[in-house]
Order: structure tokens, then C-alpha cells, then sequence
């Protein structure tokens, strides 16, 4: 035990050393010092061209299918590096910026609670779009006749909305991705959610947030009622635009900037990534108690 223990210790400066030199690594990049070669090729990655109009389905539709990410490079970005800052955003530098969510002045403390930072982030939505503003996780979407998936990298999660005219429940039973109806709007379609987990923290991914890096966030009420948009309005990229409404939480309705997502290569392939708490401090330490380890 006590030899794993050493391993591991090794291993944890090795990659604290490994993360600075990345640092001094991309910060010469950055100003320019740098004369070598670009790690990943980071440099000569620029945003897709539209790629001509989008597919469509035998109904006429637009067809959200492939696999998407989060920037308009069709690829994960490593953001140490000198990338393309209009390859790296999901926005338009033209649009208005994304405003702040405004409470409901006195909301109880148990909405907008700060979470630790390091914690999981619980899937559900419209959390798990939003969040790739700073997680930079892909999205795969499989359109099939009356219903599409969407399939998240990270957090691993697995959404079903219904095309066929399907109305929501009278009495849904709450989910972290709560109950879908869906309608199109021209090429626009319309995805009305309400039974959403009140236990959902929503993630924006944009503002400053708590300092856990997710930007501002805070916790739904039961009467969370969420309208989202997806268009493709060209074969590379897909938008994806959020209105939240929740008469207990928030003051007004918060809406989302729309945010750009890019296609990827067809030979790019799905990863499993998942998060789990890191027990090993307390593992450690219970193991010294008992004498087994130092």
C-alpha cells in the first residue's frame, strides 16, 4: 500500500510539472516569443464555412443529425493554445452580449446555493447544452421519422424529443431532462420542456458564476418552464437558443445569446467520459488510522 501510495505521489508532481511547462509552453505561444511548432496544430485551425445548406429529412424538415461541438472548428479545442478566437466561441461578434440572470429579490438561499467546485455536474437540461461553453463536450443527435436523440458526451446523458405531435402529460413526473413536446416553427424546431428535477442545477457556462468555473447558475423551482430552438441553417453548423421562465426563481425570463455548435469530421469518434469523486483523501486517511499505510 504504503508503495502505491509513493507511485502516486511521483505520478501527481509529475503531472504538476508537465502542467507548467504547458503553461510557460502556451504563454510564450501566446506572446509570440514561441518560434516552434504548435502542439496538435492548434494554429491552423479556423472556422468552418458554412458547407453549403443543410440536409433535410423525407418530411422536409432539417435534419439535426451528426456529431457536434460546442466552437465552430467541427473538433475539440484545447483553449492552452493559441487558437482562433472566432474558431473557439459559439457566439456571434455581432450579437448582443448574454445578459445575467436577474432572482426574484428574497429568493430563498436554497435556489441560488453555491456548489463546491470539483463536484459532478448532474445531466439534465438545458444545463448540459449550455455547459459546453466551458466543458468543450461534443453532441451527437440521431433525427429519426417522429423523434430525435440527443446523445451528451459529457455529462453522459440521453435525451428523447418526440416530433409527432406529442402533448405534454396532464401530471408528469419530474426528470433531470423533464418532459419534452416539440413543434416546428418553419425550420425552427420548438421544444417546450416543463417536469424538470427541481434538484437540476442550471449550468450557463457564461458570467462569472460562483467560482467554480460553470459561469452563473442556480436551482430551478417545480414551475420551471424552459422553451428551447435548434436550426441548422447551414451543413456545418447547428444553433441552439434557451428561454428560461421560473415565476419562483427568477425575476424575469432569462434568455440565452444563440450559440453555435460546428459538424465534425465523419471518422471523428464518441468517448466515454464520465466524473466521480475523488475519495482517496479520505480513503488515505482512514488507512493511517488504522495503521495500513503512512
Amino acid at each position: 500500500m504504503y508503495r502505491a501510495r509513493r507511485y502516486t505521489a511521483k505520478f501527481i508532481i509529475l503531472a504538476i510539472c508537465l502542467f507548467v511547462m504547458g503553461l510557460t509552453n502556451a504563454a510564450a505561444q501566446k506572446s509570440g516569443s514561441y518560434k516552434g511548432p504548435i502542439a496538435g496544430g492548434f494554429d491552423k485551425i479556423h472556422s468552418l464555412p458554412p458547407g453549403g445548406p443543410a440536409p433535410r429529412t423525407s418530411d422536409g424538415h432539417p435534419d439535426f443529425s451528426g456529431r457536434w461541438y460546442p466552437n465552430k472548428s467541427g473538433k475539440m479545442l484545447q483553449g492552452a493554445y493559441p487558437v482562433d478566437p472566432d474558431a473557439m466561441s459559439q457566439f456571434d461578434a455581432k450579437q448582443a452580449a448574454e445578459p445575467p440572470p436577474v432572482f426574484k429579490q428574497g429568493v430563498p438561499a436554497k435556489y441560488t446555493r453555491t456548489v463546491a467546485y470539483g463536484d459532478c455536474d448532474q445531466a439534465g437540461t438545458p444545463s448540459v447544452m449550455l455547459e459546453q461553453l466551458v466543458q468543450h463536450a461534443p453532441l451527437e443527435i440521431m433525427q429519426t421519422a417522429g423523434k430525435i436523440a440527443l446523445m451528451y458526451e459529457y455529462p453522459l446523458d440521453v435525451r428523447m424529443i418526440y416530433t409527432n405531435g406529442r402533448q405534454h402529460p396532464k401530471d408528469p413526473d419530474p426528470t433531470f431532462n423533464g418532459d419534452s413536446a416539440a413543434h416546428w416553427e418553419g425550420d425552427t424546431l420548438v421544444v417546450d420542456v416543463i417536469a424538470i428535477d427541481p434538484r437540476l442545477r442550471i449550468i450557463t457556462g457564461t458570467g462569472g458564476g460562483n467560482g467554480t468555473g460553470a459561469g452563473f447558475q442556480w436551482f430551478g423551482s417545480e414551475k420551471q418552464h424552459v422553451v428551447e430552438r435548434f436550426s441548422r441553417p447551414s451543413k456545418n453548423y447547428l444553433v441552439y437558443q434557451v428561454t428560461i421562465e421560473d415565476p419562483v426563481v427568477l425575476a424575469k425570463p432569462w434568455s440565452s445569446a444563440p450559440r453555435v455548435w460546428s459538424l465534425a469530421a465523419p471518422d471523428d469518434e464518441w468517448s466515454e467520459v464520465f466524473c466521480t469523486h475523488n475519495e482517496e483523501p479520505a480513503v488515505w486517511k482512514e488507512m493511517i488510522k488504522k495503521g495500513v499505510a503512512k
